[in-house]
Order: C-alpha cells, then structure tokens, then sequence
C-alpha cells in the first residue's frame, strides 16, 4: 500500500519538476531572443541611443548627405522615402515625404519605415518628438563638421549592416582629400567666400565642413573669424574684405557690386551635400579655383 500511495506523489513531484523546467527554459529563450545577435545597438549624433532588432529594412532618409550615403553603400534598395531635394535620377521612383525639416507625417506612417535618418539639432524639434509618439526608429546625423561625415557614414553603415563597405567609403575620402592637400600646398592660397544664398548674403563660417574643404582645396575662408557656423552678412562686412573669388551655388542670387574685384564661380549644390562624393566635389573646387595655375 506504501508503494501504491508513493506513486502518485512521486509522479506528482515529476510533474512539477518538469513544469518547473519548462518554465526556465522558455524563460531562457524569451532572453535570448531579447538579445538576439543580429540586434543593434547605436548612439546618434544627438547622444541618443538607437535600438535595432536587426539591420535596417525599410528606411527614410531626411538628410540628402544620408541618401547619398545608403546609395554608396549599396543599400539604396532599402530606401522607400526620401525628400523633395534628393533629386538623383536613381531616387526618382522613390516617394517623397516633403523636406527634410517638418516633413509630410502622414505620407511617413504610410509607408511603414523601420528607421527615419533625421537632422540631428534644435532646428526640428517636432520631426523627432512625432517620430517618438508614432513609435518609429529614427537616428540623427549632424553635417558640421568632416568627422561628422565620418561619423553619419559609419552609423549608416552599422544601421543597415554595412559597416565594412562604410569603413571602406571613409578610408577613400580621407587618402583622397590628403591627396587633394598635397597638391593645392604648392598653388597660391586664395582667399575665397562661399555664398549659400540669400540677401543679405548667407555665408559659411568656422566650424564647418565648408570651411575645411575650402581650406584642402587651397584657399583661406574669408569669414572664417565669424562667430557662427552659417549665417548672413552685411554689404559692408564683403566689402570690406580682401575676396579673390566668391564661390556660390547655381541657384544663389549674388550682387557682383559687392566684390566687383573678386571672381565669381559657379559651382553647383554638391558642396552643399556632404555625403560620400564630398571628396570629388573639393577637388572640383580646387580646380575652379586655381584654373590659371595649370
């Protein structure tokens, strides 16, 4: 009779044991898919940090520099929205969801992204507060400065799980800019303006990305002393410096009367852009500018 009633209560352990367990181990898969090896991990330009189940599949780009960028590191495919100034003939069947700042929210729910590259900074407050609401994914990319470049480039490039073809974009940049500084240390050092536009006209000042480029590229940023990164200037403020060329957008409206000794180029929008041909656009630049020095 011991052993008949001993059964029963020894199956009964059995079974708890193996509840027990099974609990444990469904407990230990739930943590494994928490931290599954294909999650990611980032820390944006804004300090804040980025949290990927998996590489990026469905991405829009507010920052023209990003598109450029997801284009180099062959992961274009994964661009389902883009802006009105993404104008590449390869982005043209790409919908757009307005400007980069304050863009279209309900063109952006539509589309269902998994990650939104946005500005970094205060200019846009509402874009990343939106995003926060809608529960989308997004990651900030500052263009100030080149090791911001270097930086946007990388996130990218770990966002989309592209980070070896990323590494290998930044070393190119940077051999081809040293490159570009050899031989513009041999040509006289101009001293040049760089017109965004706008009346009074909008310069680029210290502190930029500009600023660098225009120093590789053999010249001296005459607003260089500034105290801000862009911003206008008065007639009198171009007047009263030594300008051998002003280089300006095509787009930009510019009153030659401001520097009648100066020369005046027209270089296009890419500077304006720095993604990864930001390289090629400097030694463009370099060219125009020392044209008389071949």
């Amino acid at each position: 009779m011991m052993r008949v009633r001993g059964q029963p209560a020894l199956i009964l352990k059995l079974l708890v044991y193996f509840a027990v367990l099974t609990s444990a181990c469904q407990s230990t898969l739930k943590e494994k898919d928490s931290s599954s090896p294909n999650r990611i991990v980032l820390i944006d330009a804004a300090g804040l940090e980025v949290n990927l189940e998996r590489p990026a599949q469905r991405i829009i780009s507010l920052v023209p520099s990003a598109t450029q960028t997801l284009e180099a590191l062959g992961v274009s495919h994964k661009l389902i929205g883009r802006t009105d100034f993404d104008v590449e003939d390869w982005a043209s069947d790409i919908p757009s969801v307005g400007g980069g700042l304050e863009p279209n929210f309900e063109k952006i729910i539509a589309l269902k992204p998994d990650l939104v590259v946005r500005f970094a900074g205060e200019q846009d407050p509402n874009t990343r507060s939106r995003l926060d609401d809608f529960g989308i994914a997004h990651l900030s990319i500052s263009p100030d400065r080149l090791t911001d470049l270097y930086k946007s480039i990388l996130l990218l490039g770990k966002a989309t799980g592209a980070e070896v073809v990323a590494a290998s974009i930044i070393l190119s940049i940077k051999e081809d800019l040293v490159d570009l500084q050899q031989w513009t240390s041999e040509k006289p050092r101009l001293q040049v303006a760089y017109i965004l536009g706008g009346s009074p006209p909008w310069v680029a000042g210290p502190g930029t990305y500009i600023d660098e480029i225009l120093g590789i590229a053999g010249a001296q940023n005459v607003f260089s002393d500034l105290g801000f990164l862009y911003g206008s200037v008065s007639p009198e403020q171009m007047r009263s410096r030594i300008i051998d060329v002003v280089l300006i957008s095509d787009n930009a409206q510019f009153d030659h009367k401001l520097t009648p000794e100066a020369r005046v180029e027209k270089i296009g929008k890419a500077l304006e852009f720095p993604g990864p041909n930001l390289a090629q656009t400097a030694r463009q630049i370099a060219h125009i500018l020392h044209q008389y020095q071949f």
